[in-house]
């Protein structure tokens, strides 16, 4: 993680507010949604509203969060580090699309179906469902479109992790913080072989096309894809690639655990983690991506409200047709498509409102454009509204320190109706 906070995603000082918002902050924070809530706001370009309510940690000490602290902001990874990436190789010309991810993945292409594969039970599907796994060679036909947009065929998740934690070597990323080595490295080398063999030869539940299922499996394969064409690791990537050009401080991957600060060190906790016995912070929540050592296609990035609404206005900005910004305007627009078999919402790397009972709630991304949005497991969420130029992130850390409450299903309809009323939308 860079240092020299708050960077151009805002500063906690005299950082402008709307009350409306702030009461829904409470609000969520009253009803136990979260410990800790934070939101940033845009609106035409401009930041109109940086806040927090609550607490960044309730155990195993308190501290209360700031508008500036970092949480883990989970598959929110997806669109604004891996898609992000991958949207300026394509520009370049560095990434097709429509190439087989086996011509840029090798080991994909050998692969063959692992005994004891269950078809279908990562969940629903939209879109015609195959009758039974698809064959070895149908994975020579998965492109990098197919990662994007979530119809590659793979399932929705595996506890790929569990290898990790039962190897000689891999385990000591796992055990209690009091009993791990000092220096992980080479568990985390050994959790990266182990996945990526795992991932590479996972069988295919569904022709390629012929579904569109969310797969973390699928942005597992498409980090690697990314870290192929740009020929260097993903958060190095992203640093000098989306975080150095908007000037952007407070956000990065943390490879590890970070290094621990003073008392107002600002990482959100998140977990109470039963596999790494201790309450995740400053480390990915993701299991995967730990074993990996932080760094993946589907989660791990860390930032600020601020600075995931900063990455939001410069997708919004290349969608407006401002060229000369992070992203060509012409595959920003191609990426914002929802593509896929019907009844798909998938965009490249983004989600679309749905009809009904969408988190983006009633009033925001009606007009004849839309909006572009994802959410993450930790309890974050970054939604773009392109006909009424808004921007809105919403952090919280509702899985700290343990998942059972799901009232945030309920509250982001809410609070993003809140924004609306609150900008006179």
């Amino acid at each position: 993680m860079t240092g020299g906070r708050p960077g151009a995603g805002g500063a906690e000082g005299g950082a402008p507010r709307l009350p409306g918002i702030d009461r829904a902050l409470e609000a969520g924070r009253q009803d136990g949604v979260a410990p800790g809530l934070a939101a940033a706001v845009r609106h035409r370009g401009r930041l109109v509203h940086l806040s927090a309510a609550g607490e960044a940690q309730v155990e195993p000490g308190r501290r209360p969060l700031g508008a500036g602290d970092l949480f883990d902001v989970a598959s929110l990874t997806k669109p604004l580090a891996t898609a992000t990436l991958a949207a300026q190789l394509a520009a370049e010309g560095r990434l097709d699309l429509d190439r087989p991810v086996a011509e840029l993945l090798p080991g994909f292409a050998g692969a063959a179906p692992s005994p004891g594969a269950r078809p279908g039970a990562a969940g629903d599907a939209t879109g015609p469902a195959a009758a039974g796994a698809a064959g070895p060679e149908a994975r020579r036909r998965v492109t990098v479109r197919h990662l994007l947009c979530h119809s590659s065929g793979l399932p929705g998740w595996r506890p790929y992790f569990e290898r990790a934690a039962a190897d000689p070597v891999g385990r000591l990323a796992f055990l209690p913080p009091a009993e791990r080595p000092g220096d992980l490295d080479a568990a985390f080398a050994r959790g990266r072989e182990l996945l990526r063999d795992a991932v590479l030869s996972e069988p295919l539940e569904a022709e390629p096309g012929a579904r569109a299922l969310y797969s973390d499996p699928g942005f597992l394969l498409l980090g690697w894809v990314v870290e192929a064409a740009g020929g260097a690791p993903l958060d190095r990537l992203f640093a000098e690639r989306v975080a150095r050009p908007l000037g952007l401080a407070d956000a990065a991957f943390v490879r590890g655990q970070a290094a621990p600060g003073p008392a107002g060190a600002p990482y959100v906790a998140t977990e109470r983690c039963e596999h790494r016995h201790e309450v995740n912070r400053g480390a990915v929540n993701d299991d995967n991506a730990w074993a990996l050592g932080g760094v993946a296609g589907h989660a791990g990035l860390f930032a600020s409200a601020g600075a995931v609404a900063a990455l939001g206005q410069a997708w919004l900005d290349a969608l407006e047709g401002r060229g000369g910004g992070l992203l060509d305007p012409r595959v920003a627009a191609a990426f914002a498509r929802v593509q896929g078999p019907p009844g798909t919402t998938r965009a490249l790397g983004w989600d679309t409102p749905s009809r009904e009972g969408s988190s983006l709630g009633r009033r925001l991304g009606r007009g004849p454009r839309g909006a572009l949005g994802h959410l993450g497991f930790t309890g974050t969420s970054l939604w773009i509204d392109r006909d009424a130029g808004v921007v809105v992130a919403l952090l919280t850390n509702r899985v700290h320190p343990t998942r059972e409450s799901e009232r945030i299903r309920d509250f982001r309809p809410r609070f993003h109706d809140a924004v609306a009323g609150t900008l006179g939308i």
